[in-house]
């Protein structure tokens, strides 16, 4: 193993490059072994901005890259600082890491002033979440250069999307048993549910009839009972169930919203 490190290393040095699918390993294990022997701190970031690059040019932008990125001391950057913190806060945000991605896209504010469309875009998806002024914010300022970008407020519809009045569903089912179902958009379930809690009744009432009132208090108490529960309750699931289909017919179109904005207005990478 240790020979074929340095066979490696001695290709590397000479100028030879191997086309092998060995190539960007060989690469990264030079910028790790150099990385390891160095000794300046300065010069140690650097060669991770080498790494970085490395797998950004060749088309790596996965955890790989995220946790070569942590790695790096942004104090220490001698240079390309700037270049460096806008790759960091983009692949922070394909890694879901948005709270990296705030820290390094306010580092690239401050030390870039760039105040450009991709920026604010990025600004909006970073803060979409948890502070809606910031992102209400750039998409004004957004919207001044294209009315595109006005159909980003549909993240707020989905944030505030909220079904109301559950307990009147309930209430409904309660007094006719499928209703809520029915009114949640699920008329077969409601129907099925009347049906069946109706026939329960309808047995208690014969089991009366002919005198088999234990069979009846029995069949009430049990059987009756647990479909009339089973009503209100599936009301419940369906209310539910129905405010998250809507969530995702948002979602969906909102997702589609953005396609056709990063379509018009891609976050590119900056790449050497």
């Amino acid at each position: 193993m240790q020979r074929v490190f340095i066979i490696r290393l001695i290709l590397f040095f000479s100028g030879i490059t191997c086309y092998g699918q060995f190539s960007l390993n060989d690469s990264l294990l030079f910028y790790e072994y150099r990385y390891f022997k160095c000794s300046d701190a300065t010069e140690k970031q650097n060669i991770l901005l080498k790494k970085i690059d490395l797998y950004l040019n060749a088309g790596i932008t996965n955890s790989l890259v995220f946790n070569e990125i942590k790695r790096v001391n942004i104090g220490r950057l001698a240079s390309g600082q700037n270049e460096f913190l806008w790759n960091a806060a983009l692949i922070s945000y394909l890694n879901i890491e948005n709270d990296q991605a705030r820290f390094f896209l306010k580092e690239y504010e401050i030390s870039a002033k760039d105040s450009s469309v991709m920026v604010k875009l990025l600004k909006v998806l970073l803060y979409k979440d948890i502070d809606t002024s910031i992102s209400h914010v750039s998409i004004a300022q957004l919207s001044e250069k294209d009315p595109l970008f006005k159909g980003l407020t549909c993240f707020d519809d989905i944030i505030s999307y909220n079904r109301k009045h559950l307990n009147f569903y309930l209430f409904s089912s309660a007094i006719v048993p499928g209703s809520g179902s029915a009114m949640n958009g699920y008329v077969l379930k409601g129907l099925l549910s009347l049906a069946i809690t109706s026939a329960s009744a309808y047995a208690i009432v014969k089991m009366v009839e002919y005198g088999l009132y234990v069979n009846a208090v029995l069949w009430g108490t049990g059987v009756g009972l647990k479909f009339y529960a089973g009503n209100i309750s599936l009301t419940e699931k369906l209310f539910y169930k129905a405010e998250a289909k809507q969530k995702n017919k948002l979602t969906t179109g909102c997702e589609l919203t953005l396609k056709s904005i990063l379509d018009k207005y891609p976050l590119t990478l900056r790449l050497k």
